[in-house]
């Protein structure tokens, strides 16, 4: 079995998220990714490969543009609105409801976390961005080593 795995999973470690109303600490954090990785390797279950460079264009084939723009701008916007927000995930904290328009993108920070979110569990943090593009590196790499 071989493995395409994403050394950069670490970038992407927050300290909160919102779980039945009360902030407590992430559940999907890179120790979980490291205990997997680990597990493969001690069980000797295949090879664990570094994903192939991939050109970022093809993201906007998957996702649309003002999400890719959003994303990749968001903890910048973050930390503008608060310089102390670099000590700080940053979550959403109200989502746009049917009827609703979600073809205008808000001018507001917190408006467009909202839109992008699917809820409160996956806090933005510093490092989410190059987290996400290497793991759609990953994601490239395995699709192409399928089609062979």
């Amino acid at each position: 079995m071989l493995t395409i795995y994403n050394d950069q999973h670490v970038l992407h470690h927050g300290k909160v998220e919102m779980f039945r109303g009360e902030l407590v600490p992430c559940f999907e954090v890179p120790a979980r990714v490291d205990h997997v990785k680990h597990e493969l390797e001690r069980r000797r279950l295949g090879a664990l490969q570094a994903p192939d460079a991939f050109d970022e264009a093809l993201l906007a084939k998957v996702h649309a543009p003002r999400y890719l723009d959003f994303i990749a701008h968001a903890w910048d916007e973050w930390v503008a609105l608060d310089p102390s927000n670099v000590s700080r995930d940053a979550l959403p904290s109200y989502w746009p409801t049917r009827g609703m328009r979600t073809d205008v993108l808000p001018k507001s920070f917190p408006a467009r976390m909202g839109l992008f979110s699917f809820d409160a569990g996956t806090p933005l943090m510093a490092g989410s961005w190059a987290a996400a593009r290497h793991g759609a590196a990953c994601a490239w790499t395995a699709a192409l080593l399928r089609k062979q």
